[in-house]
């Protein structure tokens, strides 16, 4: 967690990143659609769960910096390598700072909510849960419904980083990153760029989470927080009374993968 001079700190110093990066009319819609923004850039956290990066109020805007700076490093490594210049320093920027805005939620409504069931913080880390007044979408789907809703034009460059920005993790993007052909392969590596300073940013923030040197409070990783032990803690709970078709000999399979 971060403090509340430190949050006005990242606000100021988004802004000044805004301006010294944008210009003309489209500086003048980034920061009428920062204002509009403002209380929810500031505040919104980055994600969910404690265990995951930056779920705490700030969160948002802390990631997103870091995210702007991990880009701008790794646009110098690119360099440094004499990779090609596939887009320009104002792609690059507007990318790393308004590639996340669908995790503020639409402009009613804030995506990510505190989360008031107990049990949920407590066996999975879940501080905030999302909020079932906005739209369920996409993060990069969102983003790009806010950015044109506010008439603010994208390039080709900036489309493809936001859209790709989870790279792999996203199976629709197997046609962007496994192409079988020269034609079709993406010819700038910025969003390979951005996916892998969010990726580097969110890393960073799970270990400084892991280290303890978050104010929020560190618990272990919940054992039942993924899909699989879900699915482990149900075969556990199977029993014949509840189950006529299950048999001893079945059950006693299972239960030797929960013995040592």
């Amino acid at each position: 967690m971060i403090g509340a001079e430190q949050i006005k700190v990242n606000f100021e110093t988004f802004n000044g990143v805004l301006e010294s990066s944008f210009e003309g009319d489209r500086l003048e819609k980034l920061n009428t659609l920062t204002e509009c923004l403002k209380e929810r850039m500031m505040f919104a956290p980055a994600s969910t769960k404690d265990w995951f990066n930056n779920a705490f109020p700030g969160g948002y805007l802390d990631h997103v910096l870091r995210v702007n700076k991990i880009a701008n490093q790794l646009h110098k490594l690119y360099s440094f390598h004499e990779a090609n210049e596939s887009y320009t320093e104002e792609e690059l920027n507007f990318v790393s700072l308004f590639g996340q805005l669908g995790k503020l939620g639409d402009w009613n409504s804030e995506y990510f909510t505190k989360n008031d069931s107990d049990w949920h913080v407590k066996n999975l880390g879940m501080v905030y849960k999302f909020n079932e007044n906005v739209p369920a979408m996409k993060i990069y789907d969102r983003t790009m419904y806010l950015l044109q809703d506010a008439s603010i034009k994208i390039s080709h460059n900036e489309y493809l980083a936001i859209r790709n920005q989870e790279g792999l993790f996203d199976e629709s993007n197997k046609f962007y990153f496994y192409s079988g052909q020269k034609e079709t392969k993406l010819r700038t590596h910025l969003p390979l760029l951005l996916h892998q300073a969010i990726q580097t940013a969110q890393e960073i923030e799970y270990q400084i989470w892991n280290s303890g040197n978050s104010v929020v409070q560190k618990q272990d990783k919940p054992a039942n927080a993924s899909k699989a032990d879900k699915s482990l803690r149900k075969a556990k709970a199977i029993n014949v009374e509840n189950n006529p078709n299950f048999n001893e000999k079945t059950k006693s399979i299972i239960d030797s993968f929960f013995t040592d």
